[in-house]
């Protein structure tokens, strides 16, 4: 999405979203946040992860009932 879809979505600025966009990257690279980010990738790599378990899991029975 564009900042010029967000802006009209939302009723503002294309400036302005660019203003809250430049401010949000800033905060989320701040090195007081790099704690939260490490939980965060753990925690999209287990669900990575349990996905594929899962999909494994229903091929395998895929192929169980192809046989």
């Amino acid at each position: 999405m564009s900042f010029e879809e967000i802006a009209k979505e939302l009723g503002i600025s294309k400036t302005r979203v660019h203003q809250i966009y430049k401010h949000a990257i800033k905060k989320l690279r701040s090195p007081r946040n790099k704690d939260k980010w490490l939980a965060i990738f753990e925690t999209l790599d287990l669900i990575e992860q349990e996905k594929t378990k899962r999909n494994n899991l229903i091929q395998g029975v895929d192929h169980d009932n192809n046989d």
